[in-house]
């Protein structure tokens, strides 16, 4: 383990074997941090913040630091919980939770890229990219292998679903369903093809993730949408398009929709 002897590290804090801690970095009380990290200069990592193993977290980055909510108490204990094999770098920013005892969660081999934002409250999935200067607000939940390009802008308590991608400098408010593509305001343009295929869908769950869109958009409804996949045999996507349909089902702020 090596750790620069400009860097502040609270005694409280607890450092696993292996880590690379750069020139400037402030380390507060109660954080954990795992094995085999590297953190480059300047980093910033809060209090009451656990970090797995293998991540690495860039120049100026801040990692746990109060949320920006006007409903948070500096003496609330609130937590950030980062898992494996991310890259966080320069200059991201990722908030824990507001109220007592909430977290802000971030999975595995996730890359946010420079200049993004993660705040208060939010659940990111695993493989998870944000590209820069992309933003989620409070609450907003990422399903695995998202992918939300630059500068895209998304709207508190929104969730982001499976494999689906957004296209740069996007707003979005409502939510967004699982393998699609979206963009502009709340718009959808259909199924991400290129995704799917590096994720190994065949070429017929592919077909039918492109049908089960053409009913999402023809329908009108949930339950016709619902009635009409009932009419089609999807046994080779079915765990795909059960999750499509959870999704809808579950939704609080409506679904994107094709314009």
């Amino acid at each position: 383990m090596a750790i620069h002897p400009t860097a502040i590290v609270d005694k409280n804090a607890k450092i696993g074997k292996g880590n690379e801690i750069g020139p400037y970095v402030i380390i507060e009380g109660n954080v954990t941090i795992g094995d085999n990290n590297h953190i480059y200069p300047h980093a910033f990592i809060g209090e009451n913040t656990t970090i797995g193993d293998n991540n690495e977290i860039h120049m100026g980055a801040i990692v746990g630091h109060f949320p920006q909510d006007k409903a948070f108490k500096k003496d609330s204990k609130t937590f950030l919980v980062m898992g494996n094999n991310n890259t966080i770098r320069e200059y991201v920013t990722i908030h824990r939770g507001t109220e007592p005892e909430s977290t802000t969660k971030i999975g595995d081999h996730c890359l946010i890229m420079g200049g993004a934002h993660i705040a208060h409250d939010c659940q990111v999935g695993n493989g998870v990219i944000m590209a820069n200067m992309s933003g989620i607000a409070g609450y907003v939940q990422i399903e695995d292998n998202a992918i939300l390009s630059g500068g895209s802008m998304i709207h508190q308590f929104v969730r982001i679903g499976k494999l689906a991608i957004l296209s740069g400098n996007c707003r979005i408010n409502m939510d967004v369903p699982p393998f699609l593509i979206a963009g502009e305001r709340n718009q959808t343009w259909g199924v991400n093809l290129v995704g799917l295929k590096r994720a190994g869908f065949s070429k017929q769950q592919i077909r039918d993730l492109r049908k089960l869109y053409g009913l999402y958009t023809k329908s009108g409804s949930k339950q016709k949408m619902i009635e009409a996949i009932e009419q089609e045999d999807f046994s080779n996507s079915q765990e795909f398009i059960d999750h499509f349909v959870q999704f809808i089902q579950t939704s609080e702020r409506g679904a994107c929709f094709q314009q």
